[in-house]
């Protein structure tokens, strides 16, 4: 017993940060190299970015370098691995946040006339997040071994993400009324708007439809012309934070059914995405057991034979 209990000790003993550093940058390539790599041109943009005039973006560039060192700690102190490629689909979605806002990406990048940059960030923060989540519960739960507890893992990793997108555009939407210097929110032109407030009567029954809005003028309590908007009329937040979340959605949607798929022919998808909870922890749950089978053990030999009954007088 006292050597299954020292065993069971020696597996959940947590070794030295430093040492756990040193290892995992020598044995996890891959991971290091994205990594470093990442660190470098964070680290460059906090030079960069200040002497082009842009101290606030060089403040951000230590905010996003700060991740890689809060990356191992959080592997460290909840004991999971994430495996390389999680960790490339991690780093290049920081990676493209942090160039679509400090770079102005979002505005630059293009597909067929369309600025999709931001959609392709929310793209992958759906399926980030719904791993993170699928790896927060299993610190709790453990490994998923019955198919039962795997789709219960998918849809509180589902969740989770849905969780972390809306939390995520109440900040945007605080940030922007606290401050002038924002616009997390960001504007769209549209042409056509169709409203039960402008219905004469307003009786929330009837929506007036207004079509082929070429530009709209805005003008102040004096009647001067404060700005004009070119191209239609100016939707001040709703659509990009309905469009942040849909394309999060999908994308979280998309990954739960390739894990479920997956789950059913090998999992190899499920191994490269999920992080991987260590031996220790799996091993401390069974050392259980075997303390208990072992304390009752001893009560069962202790136990005093039966006393034969004395024989009868002749």
């Amino acid at each position: 017993m006292k050597e299954k209990t020292a065993k069971r000790q020696s597996l959940n003993k947590r070794q030295p940060f430093g040492k756990y550093l040193k290892e995992q940058l020598k044995t996890r390539p891959a991971v290091t190299t994205i990594m470093v790599l990442y660190l470098a041109f964070c680290l460059a943009s906090v030079i960069y970015l200040p002497i082009s005039g842009r101290a606030r973006d060089g403040g951000y560039s230590l905010v996003y370098a700060s991740v890689v060192p809060l990356f191992y700690i959080l592997e460290y102190f909840t004991r999971q691995k994430t495996p390389w490629l999680c960790v490339a689909l991690i780093m290049f979605w920081l990676f493209g946040s942090f160039i679509g806002a400090c770079y102005n990406v979002y505005t630059k990048f293009e597909i067929a006339g369309s600025k999709c940059w931001d959609d392709i960030m929310h793209f992958l923060w759906g399926m980030v997040f719904t791993a993170a989540g699928f790896s927060v519960i299993k610190i709790f739960m453990g490994e998923p071994d019955s198919t039962k507890k795997f789709f219960g893992c998918l849809v509180f990793g589902l969740a989770f993400c849905l969780m972390i997108a809306v939390f995520w555009e109440i900040y945007e939407f605080t940030v922007d009324s606290v401050s002038n210097g924002y616009d997390m929110q960001e504007d769209t032109i549209v042409n056509s708007i169709h409203s039960f407030l402008l219905y004469p009567g307003y009786d929330h029954l009837h929506t007036l439809v207004i079509e082929g809005i070429a530009y709209t003028e805005l003008y102040d309590a004096n009647g001067n012309l404060l700005y004009t908007i070119e191209g239609g009329y100016l939707d001040i937040g709703i659509m990009d934070t309905m469009w942040d979340i849909i394309w999060c959605t999908v994308s979280a949607a998309v990954l739960c059914v390739i894990l479920g798929v997956d789950r059913f022919i090998g999992g190899r998808i499920y191994k490269v995405v999920i992080p991987s909870i260590p031996a220790q922890k799996q091993e401390a749950a069974p050392a259980t057991e075997d303390v208990l089978a072992e304390a009752t053990a001893p009560a069962a030999e202790e136990a005093p034979a039966e006393v034969a009954p004395p024989a009868e007088e002749i």
